[in-house]
């Protein structure tokens, strides 16, 4: 009998507090609601603000005309009508949610310009509490964090009608339109209008399986636009035709496991540090095998790359405890020449277009480094080729060199003049004609293995990049002679990753068939690279500074222009106001020398009494000597030897 009475009082208790719900609810709400705009106001210096807000039903709250609008600033956010079906379930938990939400005309405009930037209170809004902050950052706790917020939204219906998004900065103005949006928690559907160019992205989604398997596909209708709002950032540009997505996430105890599958067709990519115009994906795939850890991140080495013939099996792993490890791994199988360059990103790789080739190429890099102990960093790569040949060239001989022709001198971007590499150039310096001195001290400085390589030097490449990450810059290259001298002749002066791999490969085709004698490339190298002020090839720098011939180089001399190679245009900082050699060179001269005397290039009498001490002869005197005017008169035997 007790038992009756406390169901029934309970029962009453609850349908009282139903009854004044259902007759105080809209006082009951505007009261909530002018306490939120008075604490945004006060917390974030906006204003939010609402013409009329009600309980259309039950469940359902009834917006008219929201705005938010910073104080200083332009309105953010406008919305015409908007409706909110409450979540009950969340409501018994003491949450706030929402079964379906509807809107019906609005327009979001975000400025960020100096003087008028209405997303600046943004930054203080709110903090990322999914995991705990400690020294380690732990992965898993992230990555669950994000995914049930996905998850959360994703069973909220959405209904967004006739709503526009514009975004303005100091650059640029982007305009999009979204005519409609439809998610009904198994199907998604929209499209969005890119005002500036008229072209309409559609989008499509489905669920597959709720908290596990998702697909997801966009698609543009015109090919010719790239997407708004990604260049006014970062500088990156992209359009595609489509691009099609499938997840499948798996929650197993500490670790998630993701699977990915996605498919672009004419994915178009632009950014300044890739390459100068357009990088062209025609059929792509991924399909990735991701595992995220408490403190690690990986990729499944049995995950596949495909650019339309080419196959790649991408490795990642990243942890950050007990020690910061990265490890990198590529490996494309045997794959048949002719498909391999055929499916090479348009936009990339301009030299081997249209090139014939039989046989078949595999590549292989490996790269590992822990941050603790950087000295240990493993790199390896190689390009590896069987009964490989070039049927016919594509875009360029890379065998024309052999002969006479004409080589484009630039300074940056700017074409100087142009150099006849050949005999029919007085200027021109066979090999034979250089004294061995300067031929020796060059290799030395800037290539020692450059007559036994095959264009590349691991070892170097990894040293470089011990180097610059201990100094967290770039403070050291690995170039080689032969990189260096196709990136001279064949290749743009434009510091991007597209001509950075395009060097690697012609370095790799032109060392590996021996396309072109390493005396010849030598040769070359000399007679075109820059020495000084407008000052190209060998014979100009032995006149401007010593008012010689390459022949008549002594070892001294030769040591010094050695040292200019890197940084030419700054020679005159080698020397005081007097005109005389900085003795901080002499460290220089002298382990320079004594390489090239272990290597058996000189002989222990080149070397005795050997310093910093040249004299300058030539036009690089006025350079260092401005007010005199008249260098001192040269003797019969300093004179030019044609």
């Amino acid at each position: 009998m007790n038992l009756e009475r406390k169901q029934m009082k309970y029962v009453a208790i609850a349908a009282l507090l139903f009854i004044v719900y259902f007759l105080f609810r809209n006082a009951l709400l505007h009261f909530f609601f002018e306490r939120a705009e008075k604490r945004i106001e006060e917390k974030y210096r906006v204003n939010l603000i609402v013409s009329d807000v009600w309980f259309s039903s039950f469940d359902c709250i009834a917006l008219q005309n929201l705005s938010i609008k910073p104080l200083d600033a332009d309105t953010l956010l406008r919305l015409n009508e908007a409706e909110l079906n409450l979540s009950i379930l969340d409501l018994l938990t003491g949450k706030i949610g929402f079964d379906e939400v509807k809107i019906n005309g609005g327009a979001i405009t975000i400025r960020n310009e100096i003087e008028n930037n209405n997303i600046r209170f943004l930054k203080g809004v709110s903090k990322d509490t999914t995991h705990k902050t400690t020294s380690t950052h732990n992965f898993f706790e992230t990555a669950n964090g994000l995914t049930a917020k996905m998850f959360r939204a994703l069973h909220t219906s959405l209904s967004v009608k006739n709503v526009s998004l514009t975004y303005t900065d100091t650059a640029s103005t982007q305009n999009v339109f979204i005519p409609e949006m439809n998610y009904n928690l198994e199907k998604f559907s929209g499209s969005v209008i890119n005002k500036l160019s008229n072209d309409t992205i559609s989008l499509a989604g489905n669920v597959i399986e709720k908290k596990k398997q998702y697909q997801f596909q966009i698609t543009q209708t015109t090919n010719n636009s790239y997407l708004p709002f990604l260049n006014a950032t970062h500088g990156l540009k992209c359009k595609f035709k489509s691009i099609a997505v499938n997840v499948l996430l798996q929650k197993k105890g500490k670790s998630f496991e993701i699977s990915t599958d996605v498919k672009a067709e004419n994915f178009f990519l632009n950014h300044w540090r890739l390459a100068k115009e357009d990088v062209v994906f025609f059929n792509s795939t991924f399909k990735g095998a991701w595992k995220i850890s408490p403190q690690s991140i990986e990729l499944d080495s049995a995950s596949v790359l495909q650019l339309q013939e080419i196959s790649v099996h991408p490795y990642l792993f990243y942890s950050n405890s007990p020690q910061e490890i990265f490890s990198l791994s590529i490996a494309m199988p045997e794959t048949v020449s002719d498909s391999f360059f055929h499916s090479l990103p348009s936009g990339m790789f301009r030299t081997v277009k249209g090139i014939s080739c039989s046989g078949t190429l595999a590549y292989d890099l490996k790269f590992n480094i822990n941050t603790q102990q950087p000295d240990s960093l493993t790199f390896l790569s190689g390009l590896k080729r069987k009964n490989f040949r070039i049927n016919h060239y594509g875009e360029e001989n890379f065998e024309r060199v052999n002969s006479s022709f004409t080589y484009n001198a630039y300074d940056g971007e700017r074409l100087v003049r142009q150099i006849i590499v050949g005999e029919e150039n007085p200027e021109f310096v066979s090999l034979q004609r250089i004294n061995p001195f300067l031929v020796h001290s060059v290799l030395q400085s800037e290539d020692p293995s450059f007559m036994l390589h095959r264009g590349f030097l691991t070892e170097s490449f990894r040293e470089s990049i011990i180097k610059n990450y201990k100094e967290k810059r770039f403070a050291r290259g690995g170039s080689t002679i032969s990189m260096q001298l196709v990136k001279n002749v064949f290749l743009s002066r434009n510091k991007t990753i597209s001509r950075k791999a395009e060097e690697a490969l012609i370095v790799y085709l032109i060392e590996n068939l021996s396309l072109v004698s390493k005396e010849r490339m030598l040769e070359i190298y000399l007679n075109v690279i820059e020495w000084g002020p407008n000052v190209y090839g060998i014979h100009e720098a032995s006149r401007f500074y010593f008012n010689k011939n390459p022949q008549q180089l002594n070892l001294q001399e030769s040591i010094f222009l050695a040292s200019l190679i890197p940084h030419p245009k700054f020679f005159k900082y080698q020397f005081d106001k007097a005109g005389k050699i900085r003795p901080t060179l002499n460290d220089y001269f002298r382990i320079l020398s004594q390489r090239m005397l272990y290597k058996g290039w000189l002989t222990a009498n080149d070397t005795i009494g050997l310093k910093a001490d040249v004299k300058l002869k030539g036009a690089a005197l006025h350079f260092i000597l401005p007010n005199d005017s008249l260098a001192a008169p040269l003797n019969e035997e300093e004179e030019m030897l044609e």
